[in-house]
């Protein structure tokens, strides 16, 4: 069972990261970082071309290959997204 110090220390660290991921998005709201650095916070494939991959192989996998490839290369990203999704499978063991 956690202790009530365990307790507060996850709220604590819970809180600190609300507060750095809302100044770091606040910064880019407001025009602090360059225009060429915001694209780093947003997606990198459009919603529409995201969808049927994320259907295809997974989010989890869409997400890794995203991290991967270049803004707005949906080509890589399937490339990506089907590897990893590949590689999942066959140390899984699965067909």
């Amino acid at each position: 069972m956690p202790s009530q110090l365990d307790s507060v220390f996850n709220a604590a660290m819970a809180f600190t990261l609300v507060a750095g991921v809302a100044a770091v998005l606040g910064k880019a709201v407001d025009g602090q970082i360059p225009a060429g650095k915001r694209q780093e916070f947003l997606p990198s494939i459009a919603p529409e071309a995201k969808r049927p991959l994320v259907e295809k192989y997974g989010l989890w996998a869409v997400n890794r290959a995203e991290a991967f490839c270049p803004h707005n290369d949906v080509e890589c990203v399937e490339r990506e997204a089907k590897r990893a999704y590949q590689v999942y499978r066959q140390r899984r063991g699965l067909k």
